[in-house]
């Protein structure tokens, strides 16, 4: 997670350097010197960030290294505010000020610079090995989390029958595509979230008597994140000669290079005629187009699956009725899962059946959490007080109960072979309540707001998150849901997925999520959320870039006195909140960004709202706010804007708009006008909005004599 925020520190850097010159030329020479440090740096984190969870070393030595790049972060931020604060002073004045500020601001870099290159020195005490990006270089970590996952795939065959719920559908149809008639050589995936259970539906499917005798010889093997191609092919001609009870040619093989391995592969294949092949947690497309050549096509009814996270893995050839996804257990077949692990049977004591329950509820139906929690309450002692206790502190187990740590390191596995610009995205959604469904279009506004976003071609950053959310989707780290009555896309992130996210964003400091009524016990998350409760927000906030409220009371008075503190922030989300004004401060807050004030009573914005200048998202929709204020029109970098307010008092669906200055049309960069009373002048100049998506205006009128 550190190579993401020293990523997203360079790509400001260089923006910084390219767009705003004349804005650092009193330390350029400083930010050069950090930029070669910390791409170096860069280089061996992905390496440091594996090894981190087992060495102590190396984990306080990302840590410093995430500390440093914050740090320079908020210099940065720091002093871009001190300068445009400042704007409106006179010349001298002024004058005096930025020089004081880049004086300031100089000696700080230096400061931070010396401590980077401590901790670049500190590097060269870990054998941590350059990034290339390939899968043929692997680390002791990788060796071990693979001999792991190996292990975890072969225990799958031997776990009894009676022990395995909800696959019986799934694995006929397995069955019947395995021995079906078809001569041709079939290709079958198999697709789902880590621990929904695909590695024990194909092999159940596979060790059945009707698969084993169908075919003249069979391999099962495991490929793993960081495979090495001839590895791979060592362990399938392995598995292959003890299918057939024939002798390993170990001696021949260890000389081997690729070429010889495909074609002793393809050979042997090409022999037996009829043959079942198994590529378990398949991670990359490369894979499968690399071995492809190793499997031929006689004509003999040879079948592969294979099983993956990551939909971008199955390729179009495949067709359609060839591709299994396997969902999560229902209910019903989720509780008689729990209930074999917790109990030894399928009875639950009465008194406890409620919080079993609620546990199988919190597990969402994910094999894999049913089977682990339910093994940790099989060791509990079976009394409502126990129970109690554990359900209460669920997410407290999840992250500090050994027992759970082979849960939380399969899903972290997802997580890890997230490219870096993915990660921010990934775990900002962990602000949310558990079980909130994420409108799509309002994520996707607050990672631009956020800058998570990588410029890609002739795409705008909308359409850049769209991709990334598709990415994430398909690699089943958040699962779409359709609103039908508002016809909406939004997502959801899994329970045991967001725990997992809190805990990493917890560590990293990049993001916290306040649930209880406490306050904050550490004041070091940068983007802070709070639900169903009162806010309280310490006074020493300057890091603080998102803060974010669910039904959270709030009052004006709160936010104006930590408006000072909270300065260098880019999202502030007040929906729902109890905000009944905007106080002036607020506008001071130059970085902002993201600014909602949905469904609140806040009557009017302030007249100085053009401050805002790197407004980029406004939405008062279903406020009390109706007429817009003349400084709207100095907001040059607005993109969404948002109006309108549902009344329903005349017994039928009814929208009032607020009404928008005639200006509103000098804002080039809006996509979304939604939606605003208008005059006859905006109506004449909104063919200027050249890249508007989205328009809705009303009540049109003609404008009033000056």
């Amino acid at each position: 997670m550190a190579e993401s925020v020293v990523t997203f520190l360079l790509q400001t850097l260089g923006s910084l350097l390219q767009q705003e010159p004349s804005l650092v030329q009193g330390f350029r020479s400083s930010l050069d010197e950090i930029q070669l440090e910390l791409q170096s740096m860069r280089s061996f984190l992905k390496d440091a960030n594996r090894k981190m969870y087992s060495d102590d070393g190396v984990k306080t030595w990302v840590g410093q290294v995430r500390e440093a790049t914050y740090k320079v972060e908020d210099i940065i931020d720091e002093y871009r505010y001190n300068v445009i604060a400042n704007e409106d002073r006179g010349g001298v004045a002024r004058l005096m000020l930025q020089h004081h500020y880049t004086r300031q601001t100089t000696s700080e870099l230096q400061a931070i610079k010396s401590k980077i290159c401590e901790i670049s020195e500190r590097m060269k005490r870990y054998d941590f090995q350059i990034e290339q990006g390939s899968t043929s270089s692997q680390t002791k970590g990788d060796h071990e989390d693979d001999e792991n996952w190996q292990r975890s795939a072969k225990r799958q065959r031997f776990i009894p029958d009676e022990d395995i719920v909800g696959i019986e559908k799934n694995k006929d149809f397995l069955i019947r595509r395995l021995v079906d008639k078809n001569p041709e050589r079939v290709v079958i995936s198999v697709v789902g979230m880590a621990g929904v259970g695909k590695t024990t539906l194909v092999t159940k499917a596979y060790e059945s008597p009707q698969v084993k005798n169908h075919f003249n010889c069979h391999a099962l093997i495991t490929v793993s994140q960081s495979y090495k191609f001839d590895e791979l092919l060592r362990s399938l001609i392995k598995e292959l000669y003890k299918s057939c009870s024939e002798l390993i040619p170990y001696a021949a093989l260890g000389k081997m290079n690729t070429i010889d391995l495909v074609e002793m592969v393809f050979d042997y294949l090409q022999k037996k005629e009829r043959y079942v092949i198994i590529l378990d947690d398949v991670w990359e497309s490369t894979v499968w187009e690399d071995i492809l050549v190793a499997f031929p096509n006689n004509r003999c009814g040879g079948r592969i699956i294979i099983t993956t996270r990551n939909e971008n893995v199955i390729s179009s050839s495949f067709g359609v009725e060839n591709v299994l996804r396997v969902g999560s257990l229902h209910n019903e077949d989720a509780f008689v899962l729990f209930c074999k692990k917790a109990f030894g049977n399928n009875d639950c004591p009465w008194e406890l059946k409620p919080y079993a329950k609620r546990l199988v509820q919190k597990c969402e139906g994910l094999p894999l959490a049913l089977v682990a929690i339910g093994r940790l309450m099989s060791r509990k002692e079976k009394s409502i007080l126990e129970w109690k206790k554990v359900e209460v502190n669920l997410s407290w187990q999840l992250r500090n109960n050994k027992e759970l740590e082979r849960l939380k390191n399969i899903l972290l596995l997802s997580f890890n072979d997230l490219p870096h610009n993915l990660k921010c995205c990934f775990l900002y959604c962990s602000l949310f309540p558990e079980d909130y469904t994420i409108p799509q279009k309002r994520l996707i506004r607050l990672w631009v707001a956020e800058g998570f976003l990588e410029e890609h071609g002739r795409l705008t950053l909308e359409e850049v998150a769209a991709e990334y959310i598709k990415e994430l989707t398909c690699r089943s780290l958040l699962q779409i849901e359709v609103v039908p009555q508002k016809t909406r896309i939004c997502l959801r992130m899994h329970d045991v997925f967001r725990e997992l996210a809190l805990e990493i964003a917890r560590e990293e400091k990049f993001c916290n999520a306040h649930v209880a009524k406490e306050e904050i016990q550490s004041n070091e998350a940068r983007r802070l959320s709070f639900h169903y409760l009162i806010a309280s927000i310490q006074s020493s906030s300057c890091h603080l870039r998102s803060l974010m409220l669910f039904s959270t009371e709030i009052p004006s008075l709160s936010l104006n006195s930590i408006a000072p503190s909270i300065k260098l922030l880019r999202v502030l989300d007040l929906r729902d909140s109890s905000i009944c004004y905007v106080p002036d401060e607020l506008v001071g807050l130059f970085n902002l960004r993201y600014l909602s004030l949905r469904n609140t009573n806040v009557e009017k914005l302030p007249k100085s709202i053009g401050r805002l200048q790197n407004l980029q998202t406004l939405d008062i929709r279903d406020s009390k706010i109706k007429t817009l204020p003349k400084g709207v029109e100095k907001l040059k970098k607005l993109r969404h804007l948002y109006t309108y307010c549902y009344n329903g008092s005349m017994g039928f669906d009814f929208y009032d708009f607020a009404q928008a200055p005639t200006g509103i049309c000098d804002l080039k960069c809006l996509q979304t006008l939604q939606c605003i009373g208008a005059n006859n002048e905006i109506v004449k100049e909104v063919g200027n909005l050249t890249q508007l998506r989205k328009l809705t205006i009303s009540d049109v009128t003609s404008p009033e004599p000056d």
